[in-house]
């Protein structure tokens, strides 16, 4: 069973997957295979130097991610150039990395309904969190600026949107107990689900 987990920009994903862990699924995390899908040698860093050129990479041919965020962010197109290159490896990574169906797994992906992967899960979760504790982690966390962090929100769909689209909410706005309580409740109704 597939669950996709999202919500904006450090709303707390990762938390909620690291509880869902805990109590027996397999988290996979795109940000991980994003990192992983462009390590030398690699097609997809190969496609990506042919489309932003080799300033985009560090002296030792890794990608610079953070130049690259920083060259395309404030431009949709380039944006949109970006996600058609590394969001099919990302997705066909992640397809592969879950297909035992005799399992929970956790698709922790910030673009979850932007890519469309959500129609590839079974359930989807939407982590929810108010936006100066949005700020004040992805400042703390990632060392970014809220300024950066505001072009990252406009890149996604709002939260009242993925809202909508969204199976189930786990409100992260709280404390970590109340967070916990929310993923026991919900992983008691997917194992459920699961035997069915």
């Amino acid at each position: 069973m597939r669950i996709g987990v999202t919500g904006i920009y450090a709303s707390g994903k990762g938390t909620v997957c690291s509880m869902f862990e805990q109590l027996g699924a397999i988290v996979i995390d795109t940000d991980i295979i994003a990192r992983e899908i462009v390590n030398p040698p690699s097609p997809v860093l190969d496609t990506l130097v042919h489309t932003f050129g080799h300033d985009i990479l560090n002296t030792d041919g890794t990608l610079n991610r953070r130049y690259l965020a920083q060259k395309v962010f404030n431009d949709k197109m380039l944006v949109e150039k970006l996600n058609s290159i590394t969001h099919p490896a990302i997705l066909q990574e992640v397809m592969q990395r879950s297909h035992d169906s005799s399992k929970i797994y956790m698709i922790n992906t910030p673009l979850l309904f932007e890519t469309e992967y959500y129609k590839h899960m079974d359930k989807n979760i939407v982590v929810v969190a108010n936006t100066d504790q949005v700020l004040k982690r992805g400042v703390i966390r990632d060392g970014i600026t809220e300024d950066e962090i505001k072009a990252r929100l406009n890149h996604q769909i709002s939260l009242k949107e993925k809202m909508k689209l969204a199976d189930y909410i786990i409100d992260n706005s709280g404390s970590l107990e109340n967070t916990k309580k929310q993923v026991e409740e919900l992983w008691k109704t997917l194992i459920l689900m699961k035997g069915q």
